[in-house]
């Protein structure tokens, strides 16, 4: 299960976010709740989901031998049209996490634990 950290920086609106993985990343919002330090939160959800999907779809176009693609609304013509339509359903629709989360929901507990 994945996880991740949302901690406050004392400042503000700011939360500085780390994953079980190590890596970090900050969520801001702009004056006057924030500094606009960082992504909004919900800038950093839809690059998520536009990371894994893009994620997904190379790593299947590369399987079918699809190597060079321009994943932005289209193609430049070189790719097999079928391969292509297919990679991006599998990789939306079958294998992005992301996608799968924000289009049939999971179940979001909230809890709070006192650290003192």
């Amino acid at each position: 299960m994945a996880k991740a950290t949302a901690r406050w920086s004392g400042h503000k609106v700011k939360f500085d976010i780390e994953s079980a993985s190590g890596h970090t990343a900050a969520i801001d919002e702009a004056p006057v709740f924030g500094d606009d330090e960082a992504m909004r939160p919900t800038e950093m959800l839809l690059g998520a989901l536009a990371g894994c999907t893009g994620m997904n779809a190379v790593l299947l176009l590369k399987k079918f031998k699809q190597l060079e693609i321009t994943f932005v609304t289209a193609w430049d013509g070189k790719h097999d049209k079928e391969s292509v339509e297919k990679a991006i359903d599998l990789a939306c629709n079958r294998y992005c996490p992301i996608h799968a989360t924000l289009s049939h929901g999971t179940k979001i507990e909230h809890r709070h634990k006192d650290t003192h």
